[in-house]
């Protein structure tokens, strides 16, 4: 993969199952940002018609846009199509690139959002100077981008390196993908609640956002909060290890809403990590928390997205 960048103004764009943030990005660096709901719009092609209007909004008198870079769930890098998103409003295929090239008039690429945070981070986060890289996102689901000797390992649908749904426990939780006990339905925001609740009965905390109140109540000394921390950890150095094993990385990196929890998830699984790592990984594989802000990994490996 060649590490050169763009010079010019590129759009990059990552779609969210609720929100879709937008950011302009000239030499690395994410310049202007806007937010756009994801929900509400007829259909897609109204959701793309929006789209086109905010990026107009953003540019000023004098700007050139070189390119449009999206990231997207389910996306194929290959056909530049979203196929059938279980956690976007539209369940069949959308094919986002071409529907933002007829309405801009500007070559755009389409890939997996997992696939993107992971460029963000190899070419200007903690991934810097690595080029067998595991780049993981623990947010409301769990979405993983690898990097093998430089190379962005897509596969034959360009949407390789789903992590987060290997199967982890057989029959356990019901996962969005439509099987079972996936590694997301237990290290994800969604999976961390489920632990809690499971663990002290708690029904309420299955409406709150994020995990900052499971996390406030493990600091205050909460014993089924730091369980579900632990639980969490154990589960998630399993995971790693199995994909160190398959893909070799010199360096994991972290990120999301879990991550955020600092060493309440961080000391347990660096221990569960190098307990579960094979021998010959031992020493060799470095666990670390991302660099950059969330929005600026997703934006800035989106619009690397076009550099490929």
């Amino acid at each position: 993969m060649d590490r050169a960048t763009n010079s010019g103004l590129i759009l990059g764009i990552d779609v969210g199952g609720t929100t879709t943030k937008l950011g302009l990005v000239k030499d690395g660096q994410v310049i202007t940002r806007e937010r756009l709901p994801t929900l509400g719009h007829a259909d897609e092609h109204a959701f793309a018609d929006a789209l086109a209007d905010r990026a107009g909004q953003m540019l000023k008198t004098g700007d050139t846009l070189e390119a449009i870079g999206i990231g997207a769930p389910n996306a194929n890098q290959f056909t530049g199509i979203i196929e059938m998103a279980p956690n976007l409003p539209w369940k069949q295929n959308v094919p986002l690139a071409r529907m933002m090239e007829q309405r801009l008039g500007i070559r755009s690429v389409l890939g997996n959002d997992a696939n993107a945070a992971a460029l963000g981070e190899w070419r200007y986060g903690a991934g810097k100077g690595f080029d067998d890289l595991l780049v993981v996102t623990l947010g409301t689901g769990v979405g993983s981008g690898i990097i093998v000797q430089g190379q962005l390992l897509l596969g034959s649908a360009g949407n390789a390196g789903e992590l987060g749904h290997t199967t982890l426990v057989m029959d356990g939780r019901p996962c969005t993908c439509g099987r079972s006990g996936c590694l997301e339905t237990y290290v994800s925001i969604r999976g961390i609640r489920q632990t809690y609740t499971e663990l002290c009965g708690d029904s309420d905390v299955l409406r709150e956002e994020g995990v900052k109140v499971i996390a406030a109540a493990a600091a205050s000394g909460d014993k089924e909060a730091q369980f579900a921390f632990q639980w969490t950890a154990q589960w998630l150095a399993v995971g790693l290890a199995n994909a160190v094993a398959m893909t070799g990385p010199g360096r994991i990196v972290l990120f999301g809403g879990i991550a955020q929890s600092g060493d309440l998830l961080m000391a347990p699984l660096q221990a569960a990590f190098r307990k579960g790592l094979l021998n010959i990984y031992q020493g060799r594989v470095d666990l670390v928390l991302s660099e950059l802000p969330a929005d600026d990994a997703a934006l800035l490996g989106a619009a690397a997205l076009t550099t490929l």
